[in-house]
């Protein structure tokens, strides 16, 4: 994990996924990168809406854009100034126009990226964030994971990880990397299957899933978990909040079922990313 990108549009969930960027840098010695994608549209609803007030000496609307370059350049210089200490080997910024989640997807994978670190919800309405989702369509268009933090998460040492499973053949790929991931904080892992209900083909399917993983992954702290529940989201959700997780892995797969979580009526109902921050794989 030496490349963190984290894009920032002065909202309060934007800058406070800064603060994960910045100790997940410091915990693996990485750079971080700040990516703002600049519309006129949003900085100056940054602007209206008093994002910007504990920025000393900025104008409101005089040169929108030289504004949201200073700005960017002060959070970038606090990073420093803050986790260089601590391990983060540099953090720098980047300014740009256009489409703003292909800005973000092709300038990680331009530059060589290893993990997307973003607010989960923006200066527009909520709901539009969730289902037409800036996340959501940079986790579609990226080519390494994405990390999405919820406004009101709390950064604190990850000491337990769920990597929500539908037994996909990626597993084996995505496991070594999260366990490369969190090894810095010694995580506890608990790999967690959703279904509907018990019955003798799901019990087949894993436990030799079960076997398989204990085949290829060596790790001290791991545990299985079947979860009942109809809906994969509720399920996912409902574990992780009962076991106290400070993380959630998932595969992002186009039509498998674990893609429902990203569908307006979850979003809607539980509002999925509200309270820990979420890691999305790609296949």
């Amino acid at each position: 994990m030496k490349k963190i990108l984290c894009p920032i549009d002065f909202s309060s969930d934007s800058i406070n996924a800064i603060e994960f960027a910045a100790h997940i840098g410091e915990q693996h010695h990485s750079t971080l990168t700040l990516i703002h994608v600049f519309t006129e549209e949003e900085f100056g609803e940054a602007l209206s809406q008093g994002l910007l007030n504990s920025f000393e000496n900025i104008p409101e609307w005089d040169d929108l854009v030289a504004t949201a370059e200073k700005v960017l350049k002060r959070l970038t210089n606090e990073v420093n100034e803050l986790s260089k200490p601590k391990g983060l080997l540099q953090c720098d910024y980047h300014f740009t126009y256009g489409p703003l989640n292909k800005q973000i997807s092709s300038y990680a994978e331009e530059h060589g990226y290893d993990l997307i670190v973003m607010g989960t919800t923006g200066v527009k309405d909520v709901v539009e964030k969730y289902i037409g989702s800036n996340t959501v369509r940079t986790i579609s268009l990226a080519h390494c994971p994405v990390m999405g933090i919820p406004e009101n998460a709390k950064y604190h040492k990850v000491k337990k990880v769920v990597f929500a499973s539908d037994y996909q053949m990626e597993d084996k790929d995505i496991l070594n990397k999260l366990i490369a991931f969190t090894a810095s904080t010694d995580a506890e892992l608990d790999i967690v299957h959703v279904c509907p209900k018990d019955n003798k083909i799901e019990e087949a399917m894993y436990n030799e899933y079960v076997e398989q993983t204990k085949t290829y992954l060596n790790y001290p702290k791991l545990k299985f978990a079947v979860e009942y529940h109809d809906d994969p989201a509720h399920g996912i959700d409902a574990y992780v909040i009962r076991e106290n997780a400070d993380l959630l892995a998932l595969l992002y797969k186009p039509r498998n079922a674990i893609q429902r979580i990203f569908n307006e009526s979850t979003a809607r109902e539980i509002a999925y990313f509200a309270t820990y921050p979420v890691l999305i794989f790609k296949e």
